[in-house]
């Protein structure tokens, strides 16, 4: 069962015997509360920034408009995932992110919307090359930054603004960060909640997402059959 802001809250005083835990969260003047919501607040901040949690995995498609070359990005949106912006209408892949060195050469050389579009991010919208040749769409996946939903399951994407709102990450992450937090701003010995916070980090993040197996054999295609699909062990990338 998924629990509360406040549930997470108090679930986090539970072993800090030195403060009442407050009958409610926002909207609560007590020094003690503001503190709780400023380190929930602080944790999934944390949280989602850190790492690409699959439960933050989003896509957003986008329906171009004709000689268009700019889109915004959702309200929710934290940073793009490498390497899946996708022109859904033509099945063609969409090079970039491009660097500023090779935005300029694109854009000052002949570009054939019919070979592919080119795209970047520019005052967090995305901007295409050449400008959108007619109607399409193309989509892409992102990692939101709304790391919890009302207590209907809507986004927020600004953080939490009620006491019943829930966590999109596993609720422990919460609760040992908001201890750990806590207990550092109220000048308690932290040690032990930090330790706890880091490792509870470290088991979710091993968990988030399967391991892909890696085959050490060559792959063999028989005649007339497609290897598109085929994985290979080489990166699909190499960061320099």
């Amino acid at each position: 069962m998924t629990i509360s802001l406040l549930d997470i809250c108090n679930r986090a005083m539970d072993e800090i015997s030195s403060f009442n835990p407050p009958t409610y969260i926002i909207g609560n003047d007590d020094d003690t509360a503001k503190s709780l919501l400023a380190a929930a607040r602080k944790v999934g901040e944390e949280l989602v920034r850190d790492y690409d949690w699959q439960e933050m995995s989003r896509t957003a498609t986008v329906t171009t408009v004709n000689t268009v070359s700019v889109y915004d990005l959702e309200d929710d949106y934290e940073r793009i995932a490498p390497d899946t912006m996708w022109n859904g209408s033509d099945f063609r892949f969409m090079r970039g992110h491009t660097t500023k060195r090779e935005w300029a050469a694109i854009t000052n050389s002949q570009v054939d919307p019919a070979m592919t579009y080119y795209w970047r991010l520019k005052g967090n919208q995305i901007q295409l090359e050449p400008a959108a040749n007619g109607v399409f769409t193309f989509s892409y996946e992102y990692l939101s930054r709304a790391y919890c939903t009302d207590s209907g399951g809507t986004a927020r994407a600004d953080g939490w603004m009620a006491d019943t709102d829930l966590p999109v990450l596993p609720a422990d992450l919460f609760i040992h960060g908001v201890r750990y937090y806590f207990s550092k701003a109220k000048n308690l010995p932290y040690g032990d909640s930090e330790a706890e916070y880091d490792a509870v980090i470290q088991s979710r993040q091993g968990k988030n997402t399967p391991t892909q197996a890696v085959n050490m054999a060559a792959a063999v295609v028989p005649p007339g059959r497609c290897n598109y699909f085929n994985r290979l062990n080489i990166p699909d990338r190499v960061d320099s």
